[in-house]
This record gives structure tokens, sequence and C-alpha cells, in this order.
């Protein structure tokens, strides 16, 4: 066994918890001193007694198995196979430290706060939370039957019982509100209506939004009886989708792999694609207007634009005699045209970021976007 494998883990779970203080305080954000205690009197390894990097399993008790488990990274923990052939693709994991103790000072629970998380997955958060409320404060959910049980073994053997259930998690916890916090270790496209239902006046909820890639949070508070407002946090975060079935990787909508179909449309167009590639910061006003979302490059088909499967859109790099750029799309409408709506928007607006976005959520039309009016 590796010599730094006999470090006890309170020095290691301590050193974690300085190491969050460091990072928060570089994005100008404090961790609370009530969230360092939880994550340096919380044994992580007991959560995670299995990490799997790709092929290569690292398993309790093996050489550099600690150091991985408080490194402040995230770490695959399950996969599901993608399809009858494809590889397997993660399907739950222990969350990046810094991510956990940003959403939670987020969340702004406190003493006397009846908290619901959305996917338990190892119960590393619900240890958390419940450390710092109390086991009945907690209510945690998850699609996964055998995550369930795993997490609550695993929060038993240090002596925590929240309240832990197997179901679809877009339905929160049927009759067991109303809950002073909501929040989501899963990636989400919009707020579930039985979410606002089951959060108490004045509550918050606090999600990742699925954005196509690492995407921002959605911090939003009760506002009136059947509606959320408030805003996208632009701290980058990157979770699996809340998914559709226990036995899939994927969430709502989407699919394995994204080969075209159809007979495709031939046009041009005026964006130059290789440009589009260049501004990240158009990531999330593109998914806004096309939720789902995916860009990808190569020399053989260009840049290419797919939108959870259903449609896609192929440019090519090299543009044509007439200074235009050639494109074949695919599917139900022509995404490339909404891409292109979306672009346009973006520069009339002013390019705005995630910090001019809000958001508001109602049992009744899902979620709208607003922008607020230009600084100055």
């Amino acid at each position: 066994m590796d010599v730094l494998d006999t470090t006890p883990w309170e020095t290691r779970a301590s050193a974690l918890a300085a190491q969050l203080d460091a990072e928060l305080s570089t994005a100008d954000m404090a961790l609370d001193p009530a969230w360092h205690h939880a994550f340096a009197a919380t044994p992580r390894h007991r959560f995670v007694p299995r990490i799997l990097d790709g092929a290569t399993v690292l398993s309790q008790g093996d050489p550099g198995w600690l150091d991985a488990v408080y490194a402040n990274e995230s770490l695959a923990t399950q996969t599901l196979p993608s399809d009858t052939s494809g590889p397997a693709i993660p399907s739950s994991s222990s969350s990046k430290p810094t991510v956990m103790a940003v959403m939670l000072e987020r969340l702004a629970a406190a003493p006397g706060h009846r908290v619901l998380e959305i996917g338990t997955g190892t119960g590393y958060n619900a240890a958390l939370l419940a450390h710092r409320l109390g086991d009945q404060a907690v209510c945690s959910i998850d699609l996964d039957p055998t995550l369930i049980e795993s997490a609550r073994e695993h929060l038993a053997e240090i002596g925590l019982h929240p309240r832990l259930a197997a179901g679809d998690g877009g339905a929160g916890w049927p009759g067991g509100g109303p809950f002073d916090r909501i929040i989501a270790t899963c990636a989400i496209t919009a707020i579930p209506p039985a979410w606002i239902d089951q959060l108490a006046e004045g509550g918050r909820i606090v999600a990742p939004l699925d954005a196509g890639s690492a995407g921002p949070l959605l911090v939003l508070d009760k506002t009136a009886p059947d509606e959320v407002t408030g805003i996208i946090d632009p701290y980058p975060v990157l979770f699996m989708p809340m998914r559709a079935t226990a036995d899939s990787p994927y969430g709502p909508g989407q699919q394995p792999g994204t080969a075209a179909v159809g007979m495709p449309h031939y046009g041009t167009t005026d964006l130059d694609p290789a440009e589009l590639l260049a501004r990240p910061e158009l990531t999330l006003f593109l998914w806004l207007h096309a939720p789902g979302l995916r860009f990808g490059g190569g020399a053989e088909h260009g840049v290419v634009v797919a939108e959870r499967g259903s449609a896609r859109a192929e440019v090519d790099l090299r543009p044509l005699a007439d200074g235009k750029w050639a494109v074949r799309q695919h599917g139900p409408y022509r995404l490339w045209d909404t891409v292109e709506h979306a672009v346009a928007a973006f520069d009339a607006l002013g390019r705005p970021g995630a910090s001019r976005l809000g958001v508001r959520g109602s049992e009744r039309c899902r979620q709208a976007v607003r922008l607020a009016r230009r600084p100055g």
C-alpha cells in the first residue's frame, strides 16, 4: 500500500476543506464556516469505495485510492451502456467538492430549514446536508434504487439517517413538502412544476442548467404560490442530466449517436462557423434558443451542430468562392437557421453574458428567461 495512504482521513478531509476555502476565495466567494466544518468532518471515502476512470477501476485499499478520494475532483462511480454496442457512459459520480461547496453556499440553507435533494448518487452531499441540518431535515431522492440502498448503507456507517427514497426526481417528494430548500445534483432543462409546488414560501431552488456543456446554475426564490424567479449564476458546473429511466444514462429527449438521418436540406450561410466555435460566450445564449444544443468540429464534416439527436446541421469550414459556407441540415427543422437568428440577436443585444439573464418559472408555463438592461 502507498505510504501516503496511511495519512488519517481526518487530515485529508481538513486539507480538502482548506482547499475549498482558497478556491472560493479566488472566485470572490467565502465558504461558510459551518460548511467548512461539514467537509472537514465528513469521510468522503465512505461514499466512494470504487472509482471508475475509463477502463481503470480504483478500489478501496488500492495504492492511491485515498489520494484520489480526497482530491478536489469529480469521481465517476457508476456507468451504463450508451446503447447495445457503444461504450459505457458515466451515470453517477461524486461531484467536484468545489462545485458542491458553491452550490451549498448558493442554497443558503440554515438550521431549521427542510431540504430536498434531487439526485442522491453516492450520498456524500446528503451527508454534508445532514451533518449541518440534522437527519430529519433532509430528504433525498434518486431514480436508481441500487444507488439509494448503497447511499443508505454508507450514511448509516457514519451515524447519519436522512430520509431516502427511489423515484422520479422530477416529481420531487410527493406529500413531503413544503421544503425550504431544493437542491439538484443533476442537470435540468426546466424547473419541474412539482418542485415549485413543494417549495415553501420564500424558499430557494439551486439546480444546474443543462446547457450542452459546463453550464451555469439556476438560483431561484419562490415569489408567488406558483412561481419562482431568480438569476442564472455564471459559475460553471457540469452535471449528468436528470435521467428518464434508471437503466439509461440519457435524459429525456436524449438518445445515443449523432448520425444524420433523412434527406438533407442544402444551403449556404454568411455566418463563419470557425468564428462561432471561437466565441464560447455564445454557448448559453444559443442553448436558450435550442435546448440540448451540442457543438462539435472535425475535418470531415466541419462544424456539426446537433439538438438532442432530432435535428442536425453540418457546415464546411472552408468557404465557397463567393465567401459563403455550405450548410447541410437534417431533421424536423432547420437547426442552422435557428443558430443564425440567435447569433444575430446576441450581437444586437450587446452580447449579454449570464449575469444579465434572469429566470422566471411557474407551475403553469414552465420557465422563461428575461434580459436585464445593459449596465449604465
